[in-house]
Formats: C-alpha cells, sequence, structure tokens
C-alpha cells in the first residue's frame, strides 16, 4: 500500500476501518479513536502513527524525485498492461494537457474492507497537477499506469460521496464548476466555454449532449465512465 494514495492521515486511518465497524458502532471519530489506540480487531495491520504516516508518506514522494517527468513524456507512457480503463486514459492524455478535449472519469470504488466510495474526477487536472511533487493533489500516476497504484475518488476532487457515511463532498476543479440542481441531476459547467455537461447517465437533457459517454470494464476499475467534452474556442 503506497501512502501517496492518501491526502490525510485521517484517510490513511479509515483504511482499517472494516463494515462491520461501520455497522456495529456508527460513530466515525469513535473508530478511529479505537484503531489509534490499537483497540479492537482492525489494528492488526502495522498501523502507523500520525508522525510516521508523515514520515513514510515525505519519503515516498523523495524516491519518486529522481524519476521526475521530462517535460514531453506523459505518464502513459508507462502502461505495461491491457486494463481497458488504463488505455482509455492514455488515449485522452495528450489531447487533455493539450486543452483540446476535458474529461471527467467516474469511478465506483469497493476498497478491501467491503466499504464503497464513488466520485468524479477531472482527468486533466490530475494528470497535469501531478507532475509536480509539491502539489497537494498528487497521484502516482505513474505506478497507476504500471499497476502497483490504484486510481481512487478522494474528498478533494469534483465529487466524492462515501455510501456508508451517506456523505458526499462537492469542489470545483480548474476546469469544472460545479452546479448542484436538486432534483434535476449534478451538472458540470466548463469554465474554458461555459458550457454546461450533466453527469447523470439516465438524463437526456440538453446539457447530456455537451459530452460524450462512454463506459468501459476493468478487473480493477469495474465500470468506469468517461464524460467527454470537446472543448470549444471562444474568440
Amino acid at each position: 500500500m503506497s501512502l501517496l494514495e492518501f491526502h490525510s492521515y485521517n484517510e490513511y486511518v479509515d483504511q482499517f476501518t472494516t463494515l462491520s465497524d461501520v455497522r456495529y458502532l456508527r460513530n466515525w471519530d469513535l473508530q478511529r479513536k479505537l484503531i489509534k489506540n490499537a483497540c479492537g480487531k482492525s489494528c492488526l495491520g502495522g498501523l502507523l502513527t500520525e508522525e510516521e504516516y508523515h514520515d513514510r508518506r515525505q519519503k515516498e514522494l523523495d524516491m519518486l524525485k529522481p524519476r521526475g517527468l521530462a517535460e514531453s513524456q506523459l505518464f502513459g507512457d508507462f502502461l505495461n498492461n491491457n486494463d481497458r480503463v488504463l488505455k482509455q486514459i492514455a488515449k485522452r492524455e495528450k489531447m487533455l494537457l493539450n486543452k483540446q478535449l476535458s474529461t471527467i472519469i467516474y469511478l465506483l470504488m469497493r476498497s478491501s474492507n467491503g466499504l464503497e466510495v464513488s466520485g468524479f474526477i477531472d482527468l486533466e487536472q490530475s494528470l497535469r497537477e501531478s507532475r509536480f511533487l509539491g502539489s497537494k493533489y498528487f497521484v502516482d500516476w505513474k505506478g497507476v499506469f504500471e499497476g502497483t497504484v490504484k486510481l481512487k475518488p478522494g474528498k478533494h476532487h469534483l465529487s466524492h460521496y462515501d455510501w456508508y457515511k451517506n456523505r458526499v463532498v462537492y469542489n470545483d476543479s480548474d476546469n469544472f464548476q460545479v452546479v448542484d440542481e436538486g432534483a434535476h441531476s449534478l451538472l458540470m459547467q466548463h469554465r474554458g466555454d461555459h458550457k454546461m455537461i450533466c453527469v447523470n447517465t439516465k438524463c437526456d437533457c440538453p446539457a447530456s449532449k455537451n459530452a460524450r459517454r462512454s463506459m468501459h470494464a476493468s478487473p480493477i476499475y469495474g465500470h468506469a465512465i468517461f464524460f467527454d467534452h470537446i472543448i470549444r474556442r471562444i474568440n
């Protein structure tokens, strides 16, 4: 498990929470305290202290520095498997970075302990910012394409929904502004050409025509949905 997958110590601690813990305690703060104090079966995985977590995470970041990307190199160049979802991301990377395309990807993930999260990710921003190790949104995309790291929805992405906490978080990104239309759907407005994009796959409203939807399945990522928006240049 790479600590670069987590953006805070609490996110790391939550990985030690099981589905049984959620059903029995129903209190995440209490669960974290129990885990941190090594009380209970959930703690049998060698939990790091907060200081150890930050120290090891920084060492992982430092190990990546000598392998930084050349300006013209793409993360997709490291793809070494036939995963259909990763192949679709690699196929789009150059167009995304050249601002010809803007893509939102939807992922629904089930962790090893049975807890589910889902979210929408601004693919261009994630790929771009991950070229800089100091970014708080850093994702080890090299590891993702090599199959050693798993891409997961985070609380910093466009949306993050925790199915067991029944809690959703929305965030604007560099390319999209989240528009919560309540009963209608969740809309994303592209900041460049101001087009509205509907990310409800069951909706057939005019905003759904502003992005091409496609679904791709893989053993690692299940069924991932891509919303590809061709950027319209404004004179």
